[in-house]
């Protein structure tokens, strides 16, 4: 049985006269990864002190696997962070340092050997056992710092920003690693970011705190496809949004954009009266070139090349504009100055009330 099934239960925190975190509640199911994501200032790192027991809460609890958290110092926990700076004894060489927490546990001898062995065979770090933090890189350090927060064996690891001073090449690489070490040790990982293609790419759940509460918390397609809220649709990838009102529902919503003219969306779960002022949102992948729903001539006001895709501004009827991404596949859909006809699926347009 997988262990670290994590249950956040109203939790209050405060410094001062700032609500930081209000109300708070989530569950994180053994064994998953788990994003807390949400801009400077929205409680994500606050929860992860409180998880490793550095804050105490005003209000509420949190359980691990069904035990209370709180009055357990951080050093009994069976809870583990690796800090953003990596935080790592520039006198120690690698091999101490992952063994730091498990000496002051008093694990020795070739126990300790064992299990330091162990870890740097896991982070792929077998040969460096011997250097000191000034002597490797900055990725080869991150790794360094998951080893010897992983080398007590947690149930829950906490990761604090871990890839936020890292280039972009680095990244990519290191969150091939982390999905493939929680992959092999099966333990509850939660990420603090604030860059979302981060808690896409890696989390199998995702967390969206705003202002302290809970925005939304669900599958990375949840979040993406089907926003809670229009500030969700916002935080989570681009979003062209335009404003309108409901003039037919039925089968499907049409709603008049004022200087658009009448655009087809999907049903949704709550329908707006006829007469009711909403927002729509549409992704800019989600727009075709080419004939089909919502159909509209445009003229392509510039075009920006990114390599693997594209980024159209596109001038409508009326001089609305939207952005546009589609994939190189063959070079650029169309070139600046060129006029096309474009269009989107009813089932792409997001609904908001406002």
């Amino acid at each position: 049985m997988k262990l670290g099934a994590l249950s956040v239960e109203g939790i209050t925190k405060r410094f001062g006269t700032t609500v930081v975190l209000d109300d708070l509640s989530l569950s994180i199911a053994a064994g998953g990864f788990f994003a807390l994501l949400g801009a400077s200032g929205s409680g994500k790192t606050t929860l992860l002190r409180l998880l490793a027991g550095f804050e105490s809460p005003d209000a509420g609890r949190m359980l691990l696997d069904g035990a209370d958290l709180a009055g357990v110092p951080p050093y009994e926990r069976p809870v583990n962070l690796v800090f953003q700076s990596y935080a790592l004894f520039p006198h120690m060489t690698v091999a101490a340092n992952i063994g730091f927490g498990l000496r002051r546990e008093g694990m020795a001898g070739e126990e300790l050997r064992r299990r330091v062995g162990e870890m740097l065979a896991l982070v792929r770090l077998d040969g460096l056992a011997e250097r000191k933090p000034r002597e490797i890189s900055g990725g080869q350090a991150q790794r360094v710092a998951l080893a010897r927060a992983l080398a007590k064996r947690p149930k829950l690891l906490l990761l604090d920003e871990p890839m936020a001073a890292l280039d972009r090449g680095l990244r990519e690489h290191t969150r091939g690693e982390l999905k493939r070490l929680h992959r092999e040790l099966g333990t509850t990982f939660v990420l603090v970011t604030h860059d979302q293609e981060e808690a896409l790419a890696l989390a199998d759940r995702v967390a969206l705190l705003d202002a302290g509460r809970l925005a939304q918390a669900g599958s990375p397609e949840d979040l993406y496809e089907r926003p809670a809220s229009l500030a969700v649709a916002r935080f989570i990838g681009q979003l062209n949004l335009m404003e309108g009102r409901v003039v037919g529902a039925g089968d499907a919503l049409t709603i008049e954009v004022p200087r658009l003219g009448a655009v087809r969306a999907r049903p949704v779960a709550s329908f707006p009266a006829v007469g009711a002022a909403v927002a729509i949102g549409l992704r800019p992948e989600k727009i075709d070139f080419g004939a089909g729903d919502n159909a509209h001539p445009a003229m392509v006001a510039e075009v920006t090349y990114l390599g693997g895709q594209s980024v159209y501004r596109l001038r409508l009827a009326e001089g609305v504009e939207i952005r546009a991404s589609r994939p190189n596949r063959d070079g650029p859909a169309a070139r600046a100055g060129e006029r096309v006809t474009i269009s989107w699926p009813s089932a792409a347009v997001l609904v908001f009330p406002t």
